[in-house]
């Protein structure tokens, strides 16, 4: 039974190349959680300068040596009825 998946992109940004854990979820985290360790090994071989992770907050709470550094803003729009 797969319990939790996640998936990367490296990605070349001014400040040099970084690895952005795209999607994290399922379930039992404590169980998985550590696994974010084999991550950020690849990442340092890759040349990478930092793991960066966009989702809530809470993610900053459960990962040492994790700071949120950005916060990703976004206004919801009403829906349109133009059809």
């Amino acid at each position: 039974m797969i319990e939790a998946a996640a998936s990367t992109s490296l990605q070349q940004t001014d400040a040099g190349k970084i690895c952005v854990i795209t999607a994290c979820a399922g379930t039992g985290m404590k169980r998985w959680l550590p696994l974010i360790g084999g991550i950020e090994t690849y990442a340092q071989a890759e040349g990478c300068r930092c793991v960066r992770i966009f989702g809530r907050k809470g993610w900053a709470r459960v990962l040492k040596g994790y700071e949120q550094t950005y916060a990703i803003v976004d206004k919801r729009l009403p829906s349109s009825t133009a059809g």
